[in-house]
């Protein structure tokens, strides 16, 4: 009679694990970047592992306020083995001048899901404030309306504050005023200039609107 390898009580036969749940999988070391990159952007990693050795399939990266009570950011469940993610805190509304709670967890290939794991990270990444000075070099008044006397070669000037922060980029735009249509943008221009000469002809008896914005070393925008 051939001989049948039986498995000891309290394992299964196949990948060696306690009872007849698969050990879910490890976060540990979660940890995200606070450096100036221009793009406001922040890279959340962590370490993974799962005691039988099956690898991260897939994984969620949330960012919540330091009480864990609100929730700024979701990515959602993402495939992928990869163990960093990048997040744009700025475009996402997340908090640039707060301690942020990121929490992280994953699922392996067979679907067993790790504990969640959190690092509060504190982000001091200013708050830009920029105020337009003059247009065709006369000041613009407290109610920002304005009479252009000229058609082409307008310059737009501005001054920029943000503690010991300083500006990045800025973007200049022209729109309809009734219809917020826009006719013209410099588009996101890298550079600390506080001036902007508009290639634009503005015609008679319109009525425009300007729009200023600019960015800060850390790629956060004003308002």
């Amino acid at each position: 009679m051939p001989a049948v390898a039986v498995p000891a009580i309290g394992t299964t036969a196949l990948g060696g694990e306690t009872g007849i749940t698969h050990d879910p999988p490890v976060v540990a070391s979660v940890a995200a970047t606070t450096a100036a990159d221009l793009s406001a952007n922040s890279t959340v990693s962590w370490a993974y592992t799962q005691p039988q050795g099956r690898p991260q399939d897939q994984y969620r990266v949330q960012a919540q306020n330091s009480a864990g009570s609100t929730t700024h950011y979701d990515s959602g469940w993402l495939s992928g083995a990869v163990t960093a993610h990048t997040v744009s805190l700025d475009d996402e509304g997340i908090p640039v001048a707060a301690t942020n709670k990121w929490v992280v967890s994953t699922i392996d290939t067979v679907g067993s899901i790790s504990s969640e794991v959190s690092a509060n990270v504190t982000y001091a990444w200013g708050d830009p404030q920029v105020t337009m000075s003059t247009v065709e070099g006369v000041t613009v008044p407290d109610d920002a309306r304005m009479t252009i006397t000229q058609a082409a070669n307008v310059t737009l000037a501005w001054s920029f504050s943000d503690g010991g922060n300083t500006q990045s980029a800025y973007r200049v735009r022209v729109l309809d005023s009734g219809t917020d249509i826009e006719l013209h943008t410099s588009g996101w221009t890298s550079g600390a200039g506080t001036s902007y000469d508009i290639p634009f002809t503005f015609s008679h008896g319109m009525t425009y609107e300007l729009r200023l914005q600019v960015k800060n070393n850390y790629g956060v925008r004003s308002s």
